[in-house]
């Protein structure tokens, strides 16, 4: 999808942008080096070459500030070095970003049944959220591999949920029938549901705490219980 489409050109966490050379040539002059990293003349080579990388779409984070006109990204590599994923973050000019879509976005309906054909995994969850009035995003890995064809996903891989329902009680049901297919079919979820604009582990919200953790672009915000979705 263009970024000029859909809703009002409305980032959010987890968005897939594709970006022009030009805007990866900037991204590859504006690493944001994480606070526990030191950087090295290897890892910085790995990086810039990552991150020019035409077929690997930058992932929107969460944004330390708000920078008119500029993104912060994260991008992922397909490999791992020392038992991690090798990952990093650079800003990107917003006027570079030539497509962009959301977890939402990439199991429209039009993708789904290609999606199943590739993950026959997602097809009851697709099929229960339908029941419970629940709305499935993708990201993380399997999207990652799903875009870019590269071989993001390994054996001990879990699907990445976002997904968000009009309905509390739905919410509730679906989360529980996932819990009965990681049972029944050894696969893994892990799942953030949107509420108020925020993610929230569907895990912690179901065991039903009086607090959750939300965490929106710009800021990681304790929720009530007040501010779930009621029927």
């Amino acid at each position: 999808m263009d970024r000029r489409e859909g809703s009002g050109n409305k980032w959010n966490r987890h968005t897939l942008i594709w970006v022009t050379p030009e805007g990866r040539q900037y991204a590859a002059e504006h690493i944001v080096s994480w606070q526990w990293e030191e950087d090295t003349p290897e890892s910085m080579a790995w990086k810039r070459l990552l991150v020019q990388d035409v077929e690997v779409p930058g992932i929107i984070c969460r944004q330390p500030e708000q920078e008119e006109g500029f993104w912060l990204a994260g991008f992922s590599h397909w490999e791992y070095r020392n038992g991690s994923r090798m990952r990093m973050q650079a800003y990107v000019p917003e006027e570079t970003v030539w497509k962009s879509c959301s977890p939402f976005e990439l199991c429209r309906e039009g993708e789904r049944e290609r999606l199943c054909e590739k993950y026959p995994e997602l097809k009851p969850v697709f099929e229960a959220a339908g029941g419970f009035g629940v709305e499935v995003g993708l990201y993380g890995s399997t999207a990652l591999e799903w875009v870019t064809k590269r071989p993001y996903r390994n054996q001990g891989s879990d699907f990445d949920l976002y997904v968000r329902a009009g309905q509390e009680e739905g919410l509730q049901g679906f989360g529980r029938e996932l819990q009965r297919m990681e049972k029944d079919q050894g696969v893994c979820f892990d799942v953030e549901a949107e509420i108020k604009g925020f993610g929230v582990k569907l895990k912690e919200f179901l065991e039903r705490r009086k607090t959750f953790l939300g965490k929106g672009l710009y800021e990681v915000r304790l929720l009530g219980a007040e501010d779930v979705i009621k029927d």
